[in-house]
């Protein structure tokens, strides 16, 4: 059973929004669960208690339950619901003045078809941002799954290339939060511009999370790209680490045993596994093989590649 949606609707009861609402259900019916609520303590109270995935609400119908709907939104941290107000007349100053809480309008004099496509962009936007790495922007772990998914039988052959940093935690400790984070957004610049360069028409670059990277391209400009992000890299590491540091090569620190010893600076692995059509069943798959590639390549002496030969 299809698990769908819950649309909260405040419109009125005539022939106009009839005609919505007949169309609404016949286009998105199969996609989406319509409620429609015409008394404003019903809405509210379910507002509150049964959030919904969107909320309509044509303005005019009820102004000061409008009202109520927006603080609510702001004070019960209900922002992440999208909000669409109908309005009749376009009102620049009216939607500037509601822009911290709602994220899409529409008059009534725009065609249903218009107000179909608002719907659906609102929840793609809300998608994208929910995923998006706050640090970096990047898309975050539902996007990367689904861009792994896509490859898995794509007659092309593509390269899932797993990035990290390697003594980040060294660096993290002894520079602090800001300079790691800032050492961070680096990298995934770097590995962003460096793919979209090299494979401007065939590429994705994900953030799995903190040192964590993943990006997909073909599988011929695998090698070129990784060499390229290790160069740009390293080629950044004064900007990041003090030069009394970078003419040791080393940090005086604790390791993870708590023993002080010489640890390495901060290097980049590139865990690089290929993907055929029919190779893999499971995106699991190619995470557990990346998982060991990635430890073969941290073992190697500064930054390095490493491809995943087997069949």
């Amino acid at each position: 059973m299809i698990n769908k949606k819950v649309i909260y609707l405040i419109l009125k009861k005539n022939r106009f929004f009839k005609h919505w609402r007949d169309f609404l259900n016949e286009k998105l019916g199969s996609k989406y669960n319509f409620k429609f609520f015409y008394k404003a303590e019903d809405f509210i109270t379910n507002f509150l208690f049964h959030p919904p995935s969107m909320v309509i609400y044509y303005y005019p119908k009820d102004p000061s339950t409008f009202e109520k709907l927006c603080m609510v939104k702001r004070d019960f941290n209900l922002r992440i619901i999208p909000l669409i107000v109908i309005i009749d007349d376009l009102d620049f100053k009216f939607l500037l003045s509601k822009a911290d809480v709602v994220d899409d309008f529409i008059t009534t004099m725009e065609s249903v078809e218009e107000f179909i496509l608002r719907i659906e962009y609102a929840f793609k936007r809300l998608e994208r941002i929910s995923d998006n790495n706050p640090l970096t922007g990047l898309p975050g772990n539902v996007s990367i799954g689904k861009a792994i998914e896509k490859v898995l039988n794509d007659p092309n052959p593509h390269a899932v290339a797993y990035v990290d940093l390697d003594n980040f935690k060294t660096y993290n400790d002894l520079y602090g939060f800001f300079k790691g984070d800032e050492m961070i957004r680096n990298l995934a610049r770097i590995i962003f511009n460096t793919v979209s360069e090299l494979s401007p028409e065939d590429h994705f670059v994900g953030h799995i999370g903190g040192d964590d990277f993943v990006f997909i391209v073909p599988l011929e400009k695998v090698k070129k790209i990784s060499q390229e992000i290790i160069d740009r890299f390293n080629k950044t590491l004064s900007y990041f680490i003090k030069p009394e540091h970078l003419e040791k090569g080393y940090f005086i620190a604790k390791d993870r045993k708590g023993q002080i010893c010489k640890i390495s600076l901060p290097s980049v692995s590139i865990a690089i596994v290929p993907v055929y059509k029919g190779k893999f069943v499971h995106i699991g798959e190619v995470a557990s093989r990346a998982a060991e590639i990635k430890n073969i390549t941290k073992k190697l002496k500064g930054s390095n590649y490493f491809i995943d030969r087997r069949s």
